[in-house]
C-alpha cells in the first residue's frame, strides 16, 4: 500500500481549477524508504533541496500539499511521513532479491540505485531514496 504526494498552487477562488500542474514529491510505500522525486533539471537533487523549495512554495507562495486523494495535508505531515519510517520490517535476502531491494535503515527496503530510475539514496540513517522520471 502507497500512496503519491504532490505540491500545486491553490485553486482559483472562482472557478475553483488550480493555477497551474501539480508536481509530483514522491511516494510512501509501507516497509519501504520513502521515494523523493527528485528533479534535477530544475537544481533540486536531494532532500534538503526540495524541502527548501516545497517549504518556500507553501509559506511565500501559497502552494498546497496533498496525496494521491486529494486530501490537503500540513508541512509538519509531509516531514513526518518521509522521516517517520522507524518500522523494523526485517525483509528476508529471497524477497529482497525479488524486489531489487537492499536492507535500508530502520529494518526498511532500501532501492537498488540502477542510474534510470532510483538515482541515489540519502544517507545511512535517512529513510530516502531519489528518483527521477514516471512513478506508477
Amino acid at each position: 500500500m502507497g500512496a503519491n504526494y504532490f505540491l500545486h498552487s491553490q485553486q482559483c477562488p472562482h472557478c475553483g481549477i488550480a493555477l497551474e500542474d501539480k508536481m509530483h514529491l514522491g511516494k510512501s510505500s509501507a516497509g519501504w524508504c520513502f521515494s523523493l522525486h527528485v528533479y534535477p533539471e530544475l537544481a533540486l537533487n536531494d532532500w534538503e533541496d526540495m524541502w527548501q523549495y516545497i517549504c518556500f512554495c507553501v509559506e511565500e507562495d501559497g502552494h498546497q500539499l496533498e496525496n494521491e486523494y486529494g486530501e490537503i495535508i500540513s508541512l509538519e505531515q509531509f516531514f513526518s511521513i518521509v522521516w517517520d519510517r522507524h518500522r523494523e520490517t526485517h525483509h528476508w535476502p529471497s524477497w529482497l532479491q525479488e524486489n531489487h531491494a537492499l536492507p535500508g535503515p530502520f529494518g526498511l527496503a532500501r532501492h537498488i540505485v540502477d542510474g534510470q530510475h532510483c538515482i541515489g539514496n540519502a544517507g545511512l540513517n535517512a529513510p530516502i531514496d531519489y528518483f527521477i522520471g514516471e512513478f506508477s
